[in-house]
């Protein structure tokens, strides 16, 4: 259906709102009230002189037609969608949105998750007063919440698209995949892995596609004390959490980027969440605090959970967290760690990362004094364990820095000391939560 500009006004209205896409390179952002849209127009190429642009669009009750800035709607479709404005001396320009548009419903038809989609009508925002390496973190984090929702209450797929995220940057490093630092491209193998339906599988595909056109449209941006909005997501935050990256933050008490590089962080590590699961992402559970209160080096931390007394950490997001005190990812930043430092290495349980670590074993015991922590798991790798890490105990809990306590383990783990770290007082033990290993991998007291 094409309409002309004079049509029925509630229709435009409700097509009008969102985002869209102009002929000459621009990103279109509509929202308001019925009366009285804003159109805040932003070019999407980043350049220095590029400036936000702020239009109403209104409805002339003389001619009974829209109007925005200086031109006027000469129609509009629904189907395509598309709208068209026209100059009064001629010149036409085109909103269009892609085929690719943002769809968050599953096969039901409705949201999976809608207690973490919030209700309120977009207000009028200007994307560039935002750095735009944050706006495309924005885009990055809607649209893997928005897979998260098309996914559904299916717990094996949620449980590999957090494996998939995890160990993207990973093999991006080797290699092994291209593209973005968070999102695998559209055609990546690694997509063929989520145990979906085809046309769930393309639909996922589609909306990473749309990625570079949603690219200023998510704003990241906080909603009262502990609650963080991406676009139509929202992001419930533990007060924990929020107070240990306050404490973290590196450069001045008072940059005005701290409260959004806040929230910018912890919509990052909410991708990594099943929300099927009532704990989080197991890359948030560390070792006892005690027993990484004696290492120099945590290998594999994050601002959330880091305990070692020096603050010298490696992260995920290096690029992030910085502002938060880190020094770098696995493994570039084993180049940089001191010979015989006593190194905390606690990789999370994924394909990928638990491979790496175990092929750079050896290499890493004669550089370092460990204390690791490693699932025995049915991998080729596994024959390695008992002889690569003599006398490993049974790990049985983990540390939830944001819930401050303990938790089981979900699969059996070997905590292994080098015998040249410093030995732990014995009531600093790991609070007698570990078991020894017998050769034969039983575990007995």
């Amino acid at each position: 259906m094409v309409s002309r500009g004079t049509s029925d006004s509630t229709s435009f209205v409700t097509l009008v709102r969102g985002h869209w896409l102009d002929c000459i390179g621009n990103s279109i952002l509509v929202s308001g009230e019925k009366d009285e849209l804003v159109a805040v127009v932003t070019p999407l190429v980043d350049r220095p002189q590029a400036r936000d642009r702020a239009m109403c669009i209104r409805r002339c009750q003389e001619t009974n037609s829209w109007r925005c800035g200086a031109a006027h709607l000469e129609h509009y479709s629904m189907e395509l969608p598309r709208v068209v404005w026209v100059t009064e001396d001629g010149r036409r320009t085109v909103w269009s949105r892609s085929a690719d548009a943002p769809r968050i419903i599953n096969g039901s038809g409705t949201a999976a998750f809608p207690w973490l989609l919030h209700k309120s009508e977009p207000e009028p925002w200007l994307p560039l007063q935002t750095p735009r390496d944050i706006l495309y973190d924005g885009a990055r984090v809607a649209a893997l919440l928005d897979i998260r929702q098309m996914l559904g209450s299916v717990a094996e797929p949620q449980e590999q698209l957090t494996h998939i995220l995890m160990d993207h940057d990973l093999r991006q490093g080797c290699g092994a995949v291209r593209g973005d630092y968070l999102v695998p491209p559209h055609d990546s193998a690694l997509w063929q892995t989520l145990p979906v339906s085809e046309s769930l599988r393309r639909s996922i595909q589609q909306r990473v596609r749309s990625l570079p056109y949603e690219a200023l449209s998510q704003r990241i941006c906080w909603s009262g004390e502990s609650e963080v909005w991406v676009g139509h997501h929202k992001i419930n935050c533990r007060p924990r959490d929020i107070e240990t990256l306050e404490s973290r933050w590196v450069l001045s008490p008072k940059d005005e980027q701290k409260p959004l590089e806040i929230a910018r962080l912890l919509a990052l590590y909410s991708v990594l969440d099943n929300p099927l699961s009532h704990r989080r992402s197991g890359t948030q559970l560390g070792l006892d605090p005690e027993l990484r209160s004696h290492c120099d080096f945590e290998l594999f931390a994050s601002p959330l959970n880091a305990a070692v007394p020096n603050g010298h950490f490696a992260s995920k997001w290096p690029h992030v967290e910085w502002r938060f005190g880190s020094i770098g990812s696995y493994p570039s930043v084993l180049q940089s760690l001191p010979v015989n430092s006593v190194v905390c290495v606690n990789p999370p349980f994924t394909e990928a990362y638990l491979a790496d670590v175990m092929s750079r074993l050896a290499e890493l015991k004669l550089r370092f004094r460990l204390r690791l922590a490693m699932p025995i798991h049915e991998t080729p790798w596994r024959k390695k364990l008992t002889c690569s890490l003599p006398s490993a105990e049974l790990l049985r809990t983990y540390y939830d820095a944001s819930g401050e306590s303990h938790t089981d383990v979900l699969h059996p783990t070997l905590l292994w000391e080098d015998p040249r770290c410093r030995p732990l007082p014995v009531h600093q033990h790991v609070n007698g939560d570990v078991s020894l290993i017998s050769m034969n991998g039983s575990a007995h007291r």
